[in-house]
């Protein structure tokens, strides 16, 4: 039943609207319903479930007719309506309600049902009510300690006004009224609150809070607040939408991106009652334990001048000084300037600082330059041990103190020598990896950061000082993309990113300016910049280093120019000299036909030439016959010919997108192994229309459901699982856990293992409920190439792979399912036939692609999601169950957009407003949304003419990247609020520490639900039931049920010796029985190892989290991907994980070579038990206590890390196994000493 609402407020929103009937409701015992308000209308509805429910709430406040007495004259209609009395009153106004004339909406009851059955299950109990605290003072300042070490606060901007502080839901909110300013601080970004009873407080934060303003209502709207009696809280929901500002005024912005403690005043002369409203609400922030809450008498003073600002400024001077005359390496002025950036030091401490390390570099000279008295591996490590100022006992005042500093960081340079060989291999630059500096640009900040290795391109392989690079993240304070939101305007955001792009980012004199970016940056909004430099005699700014890559001048769309300069940014890890090895370049005609190039993107490589590229790649990936390659102004693939002689390319005009003279081939990608085919939504949808049975997707998601659940039943099926993941594949982590379980060991008693094991299953679990990745056994993806020899017919493919022990062996011939990600239109996904060449044709020898047929029509690569043969990856199924069911729909056929040009040359500063344009406008995500939610509502699904147009935006906003054509939001079909449960978010992850995820009970809420927040309700998104496959798939995975009783590992008693010593226990027997080992001379060795190996791990914790100050944990590192709290990864999440992973496989790679080829001990002779003694030392250094220093730990997690002993076990296992092998087939061993080298017969 619905209820129509008219002469409601027009400004209130939808979400105080039901705030405002929830009284009501609760009297009537009503509970399913909803409250629908168009914004700024004085209109709403009620749906309720039940027309009996309906029915009551207008007995007690519908509207009735007024008397008529005869007394008074008739009163006439109002605007249509008969007279009549209104029996609901809503913030001070008569509220008139009826039945209404229509009937409810079937989604609306839908979504209500779908509540009601989620109500006892998924919600948590309600929170308590908080209060809203009076303040009349904000400061905004640093902590320091005084000469008797205690934290004091020094207030560097003061504004002594009303202010109102509430702790909401998520947010800790002040809003200034007066300058209608409210200050929104995540309690996610609060270290730690300090409080005394005298109505002080303070709130140490990790990066700035969000500062949004509002214009004032018009005359008409005062009026109208004027005359209702309303809260202050009211008014403020009736403003008009905000701007996102970087400070709260002029005097409030020179310290707003670098003072991160905020402190107000609850002022005892006010009542008495309002302490103890403060003294509650700090007990509840205590309870709750959100973040630590402290009772300390904080010290406060204001700052003297100096202000901070003016020493921030003096000391970038000072390090500008520095550079221009040497005193000291760019590296550490970087880091010294980023102490202040950053938030950890204040300026005068650092100028004090540097002029300490410029006197011991003075005294050190000249043999610094080869040997410097501080490395930048030794001061990075500041960033590590420098805590937030905290009350006693856990506050160090010596973090702070220059002597302090001085004394940490000689004892830290002191390690990094003494594992310098160790180091050098992790952490330098090498051919495929160049260390870099990383900016970070928000709305209020520039933070920075590093260096840390990036891969290499073909701009870092040209300039051998990397230092004049830097690579620049833009995004909201939390690391996180900044999101559109309809209520806030990021235009003044936009502003500055503009000008920091163009004016530049300066550290240490140098100034850092845009010079392009990858396709991949772009999506990521990250760019690289650089300073001017002189190489080989010739400055080198920006515009001349692009001049060198190229001509682009002949393009005048700056979205097309940058696209093609980004070219040079694309990551090249490997890269081969075509002169060295007389490497010949042929141009050679695309394949086209109606329009089409059935080649486009795609050329050829000679056997020969291809030996060249087997010479620069690792080992592990075989002999591939296809390259994803960049090569002076081309792009694409280039697959095996074995028919070309000699060493030669062979390149099409689909391929070269500008001329250039550069002579190296660089290698992006190559098909070194398939990759296991997933289903997602789009496609599942997709091919739910094209007539696919449901049994079929039920079926493979309850296989890959049984095989889950199996996963930690035994310890084999725990390794298989993460050999299948590639997880660990560097150490052989599956081949130790199986080692342990033939040890008689419980891997699961050690905490770190079971947690990551955990992990892993997790992950997977959650990304087949939320995300329907569904594994397809008949399934594989796969790069894409034409057929070169014209064996294949029109409509025809050949799939060829290597199969191994993990994949399903290829198809015969018959129809297959070809499809391409993302796939929204309905003829996105196409029936192919799979034809086997006869022996002995050239096309045998192609590995791991997905070859097209060059004959046709239209190439069906394009029919595909428009995709081409430049690196696109396809889908293929031969499931005969799906195939023979499915029919194809007429693919899509899109205009050509043409890009955007200006009528005159393109400058830096157009690329730079593209670049910040792509962020304001970059609705990809929106739209595929969208699709989703109308293709599940909608009768034809996919074939729906609103989610076809919704397919072609999705298109045009792929291509904006290349056109500049943007797609507007307003060009979007609009849906409904209510979305199918599907989309519903999950149940949030709990870590509390190294040994314990847990899933919550309830539902994860949206971040944005703090109803106090002003005017910031966000799309309050209301689910239903879908009855739909999708729907069908999500409600058949009980995630909590399966966490619960198959994957969260009951822990029995560990008794009287740990995991780690029962395996030392065993180890030792095993290695007594080769002969004796002495490990202890290996110790300090070992250490040195252990040093280099958690500094890397650590680097990439804080490397690749969301937010430095905030690091992985160390099991998201070793399992190599980050654990999202909800339903799955977001883009850049994703992202992270895959530098995680090389990263990861890098370090410990490298580790395992250093444990299993030891350096020769003073005095004796190599002996073959060496490495076995140097793997075991690491074992016994990496079971005990971690050298870091134990404290209270705000800044990082990384007290003690974890995973070392499990490197050092993994090596020792497969050491020993080899020695043991070798025992058996009757051979003796050397030791060293003896003077014998190698072994005896």
């Amino acid at each position: 039943m619905e209820v129509f609402l008219r002469n409601l407020p027009p400004h209130l929103t939808e979400g105080a609207l039901l705030g405002q009937l929830q009284p009501f409701m609760e009297k009537l015992s009503i509970a399913d319903y909803v409250a629908e308000k168009p914004r700024n209308k004085p209109t709403g509805r009620i749906t309720f479930l039940r027309e009996a429910d309906g029915k009551r709430f207008l007995q007690h406040h519908g509207e009735v007719p007024l008397p008529q007495t005869p007394f008074a004259p008739p009163r006439g209609r109002q605007h249509g309506h008969p007279p009549t009395q209104a029996r609901l009153s809503i913030m001070g106004k008569n509220v008139f309600c009826k039945l209404s004339n229509r009937k409810p909406d079937g989604l609306t009851l839908r979504s209500i049902e779908h509540e009601a059955s989620q109500r006892g299950q998924a919600e948590p109990p309600p929170e308590p009510t908080t209060r809203t605290l009076a303040a009349t003072e904000l400061n905004c300042g640093y902590y320091d300690f005084d000469k008797d070490a205690r934290l004091t606060f020094t207030a560097e901007w003061t504004a002594r006004e009303r202010c109102h502080v509430k702790f909401a839901k998520r947010n800790l909110l002040i809003g200034m009224t007066g300058r209608r300013v409210q200050l929104r601080i995540p309690f996610q970004s609060i270290i730690e609150l300090v409080w005394w009873e005298d109505g002080s407080a303070a709130v140490t934060l990790s990066w700035p809070p969000t500062i949004l303003t509002w214009e004032p209502p018009d005359d008409k709207l005062t009026r109208l607040l004027s005359m209702l009696s309303v809260t202050e809280r009211d008014r403020l929901m009736l403003a008009n939408p905000r701007q996102r500002l970087d400070a709260i005024d002029s005097q409030h912005r020179p310290v707003s991106a670098f003072c991160l403690v905020y402190h107000f005043r609850v002022p005892n002369p006010v009542t008495r009652h309002a302490i103890s409203d403060f003294q509650s609400e700090m007990y509840k922030m205590k309870q709750k334990a959100l973040f630590p809450v402290t009772h300390y008498r904080l010290g406060f003073r204001h700052a003297a001048a100096p202000g901070f600002a003016d020493a921030a400024a003096s000391m970038r001077n000072q390090l500008a000084n520095y550079n221009r005359d040497g005193s000291l390496p760019f590296g550490l002025l970087f880091l010294l300037q980023a102490l202040v950036a950053n938030g950890y030091l204040h300026p005068a401490t650092v100028s004090a600082l540097a002029r300490k390390l410029v006197a011991l570099f003075a005294a050190a000279k000249p043999a610094w330059r080869s040997q410097p008295p501080v490395s930048v591996d030794a001061f990075k490590q500041l960033f590590q041990w420098i805590d937030y100022p905290t009350p006693p006992p856990n506050g160090d005042p010596n973090m702070f103190s220059v002597d302090g500093i001085m004394e940490y960081l000689q004892g830290a340079e002191r390690l990094v020598r003494e594992g310098s060989a160790t180091r050098a291999a992790i952490f330098d630059d090498a051919p495929i990896r160049a260390r870099i500096f990383r900016a970070t640009v928000t709305p209020t900040r520039i933070t920075l950061h590093g260096p840390e290795l990036e891969p290499m391109n073909r701009v870092l392989r040209k300039f051998s000082d990397h230092s004049y690079f830097i690579r620049a993240q833009f995004c909201d304070e939390n690391g996180q993309d900044l999101f559109f939101n309809a209520k806030v305007s990021l235009d003044a955001v936009f502003d500055r990113f503009k000008s920091v792009l163009t004016d530049g980012i300066q550290v240490a004199g140098r100034v850092y300016k845009l010079l392009g970016f990858s396709h991949s940056s772009l999506r990521a909004h990250s760019a690289w910049l650089s300073a001017p430099f002189i190489h080989e005699g010739r400055v080198q700014i920006p515009d001349l280093i692009i001049t060198g890559l190229g001509d682009f001048n002949r393009i005048q769309s700056p979205a097309r120019r940058a696209a093609r300069i980004g070219q040079a940014f694309s990551e090249t890890p490997y890269a081969v000299d075509l002169d060295e090895n007389m490497i010949q370049v042929l141009e050679v005609p695309d394949v086209e036909r109606n329009g089409r190039v059935f080649s486009d993107g795609v050329g050829t490589i000679s056997a020969g030439a291809a030996d060249a590229v087997y010479n620069v790649i690792p080992k592990s990936k075989g002999y591939p016959t296809c390259f994803q390659i960049r090569w002076a102004g081309a792009k694409g693939m280039l697959s095996l010919d074995p028919r070309l002689e000699g060493n030669k390319i062979c390149i099409r005009p689909s391929m070269v997108k500008f001329e250039s003279n550069d002579r190296q081939l660089e290698i992006c990608d190559m098909a070194s192994r398939p990759i296991p085919m997933v289903l997602n939504h789009q496609l599942i949808k997709i091919l739910e229309d094209m007539g696919a049975p449901d049994k079929w997707f039920l079926e493979l998601q309850n296989r890959e459901l049984q095989r889950l659940r199996a996963v930690t039943a035994t310890v084999c099926n725990t390794a298989s699982f993460v050999r299948a993941k590639k997880i660990g594949q560097s150490i052989q982590l599956h081949k130790l856990l199986l080692q342990t379980e033939a040890m008689g060991l419980d891997y699961w008693q050690d905490d770190f293992l079971r947690t990551a094991v955990e992990a892993i299953v997790l992950n997977e679990l959650r990304l087949l409920k939320h995300k329907a990745r569904i594994p397809v056994p008949k399934g594989i993806t796969l790069f894409g190439i034409m057929d070169e020899t014209g064996f294949l017919d029109e409509g025809e493919v050949y799939v060829t792979y290597d199969a191994e022990d993990r994949y399903c062996q290829p198809p015969g011939p018959g129809p297959v399912i070809v499809a391409r990600s993302p796939a929204l239109h309905p003829g996105d996904i196409q029936v192919a036939y799979n034809r086997i060449p006869p022996d002995g044709h050239p096309l045998i020898q192609q590995r791991n692609c997905l070859i097209f047929s060059s004959w046709g029509d239209r190439d069906l690569p394009s029919q595909l999601s428009g995709g081409d043969l430049d690196g696109d990856q396809f889908h293929v199924i031969w499931d005969p169950q799906v195939v023979a069911s499915v029919i194809t729909f007429e693919p899509a056929k899109y205009d050509r957009v043409s890009p955007l040009e200006l009528d005159r040359p393109v400058v830096s500063a157009d690329i730079a407003a593209f670049f910040v344009d792509f962020m304001r406008t970059d609705h990809l995500g929106v739209i595929a949304t969208r699709h989703k939610i109308l293709a599940d509502q909608r009768e034809g699904g996919t074939l729906d003419q609103d989610c076809v147009r919704l397919a072609e935006l999705h298109s045009r906003a792929v291509d904006f990247s290349k056109t500049g054509r943007a797609v507007e939001r307003w060009e979007l079909p609009q849906s409904l609020k209510w979305r199918p449960d599907f989309l519903s978010r999950g149940p949030e992850i709990k870590i509390h520490d190294i040994s314990a995820i847990e899933l919550d009970q309830y539902a994860a809420s949206r971040g944005d639900e703090d109803v106090d927040d002003v005017n910031d309700e966000g799309p309050q998104h209301r689910y239903y039931r879908s009855e739909k496959i999708l729907g069908k798939l999500y409600r058949a995975v009980d995630e909590r049920k399966i966490w619960a009783e198959d994957i969260r590992m009951a822990i029995t008693s560990r008794g009287s010796s740990s995991f780690w010593d029962q395996f030392l226990a065993v180890i030792q027997e095993r290695v007594r029985a080769i002969g004796p080992v002495e490990w202890q001379r290996r110790s300090a060795e070992a250490q040195r190892i252990r040093h280099a190996y958690e500094d890397a791990v650590h680097g990439v914790m804080i490397d690749c989290a969301e937010h430095p100050h905030q690091p992985l944990r160390e099991f998201e590192v070793f399992i190599g991907f980050i654990l999202h709290k909800t339903e799955g990864q977001a883009r850049r999440q994703r992202d992270r994980s895959v530098k995680i992973k090389d990263e990861f496989e890098y370090i410990t790679s490298w580790i395992t070579r250093e444990m299993r080829n030891p350096s020769k001990v003073s005095g004796r002779h190599a002996g073959e038990l060496d490495a076995l003694e140097l793997c075991l030392a690491c074992l016994h250094i990496g079971c005990r206590t971690g050298p870091r220093e134990k404290r209270a730990w705000h800044r990082s997690s990384a007290l003690d890390l974890e995973s070392f002993k499990i490197v050092a076990a993994a090596a020792l296992v497969r050491e020993l196994s080899i020695l043991e092998t070798r025992g058996r087939g009757g051979q003796t061993y050397a030791y060293g000493g003896s003077g014998n080298v190698g072994f005896g017969g």
